[in-house]
């Protein structure tokens, strides 16, 4: 069955985040005045934001790859690599918002670049940690 085992605090994480990340993605977008852009658009607004997107997004897929691998295969050594990566997006996302800050028309929407990204994540560590408590036991070997 779907809802023994984990099924319900997948379905509960998918959907619990896809919810609070809508809500206050609506409630920053309108605090800062910044449209909605569509879904399926291309984040290289500027000329010079194409390049430095196009190498982090590479370094980003190498690591979106290989992390679950090596937290598979090797536990909590592998934490180095999702630090790595989490320092690419970080990087990624500096970028981002500067070429925001300088070229955008609304003043606002780096901040609103920065705190989108900020709150996504603690939604998503929340909502992880609060329903799947024992991949920290299965990560540390606690």
């Amino acid at each position: 069955m779907l809802f023994e085992g984990i099924g319900w605090r997948v379905i509960l994480f998918i959907m619990g985040v896809g919810a609070s990340t809508f809500l206050v993605n609506s409630v920053l977008r309108r605090i800062f005045g910044v449209e909605r852009k569509p879904f399926f658009s291309k984040d290289e607004e500027y000329e010079g934001q194409k390049k430095w997107d196009r190498i982090f997004n590479g370094l980003s897929a190498v690591a979106a790859f290989s992390v679950p691998l090596l937290v598979y295969e090797y536990g909590a050594a592998s934490l180095y690599v999702l630090s790595i990566s989490i320092v690419i997006g970080a990087v990624q996302l500096i970028i981002r918002a500067a070429f925001q800050k300088k070229h955008a028309e609304n003043p606002h929407e780096y901040m609103y670049t920065l705190l989108e990204s900020l709150t996504g994540a603690v939604i998503f560590v929340t909502f992880g940690l609060s329903l799947f408590p024992e991949f920290l036991e299965y990560v540390y070997n606690i």
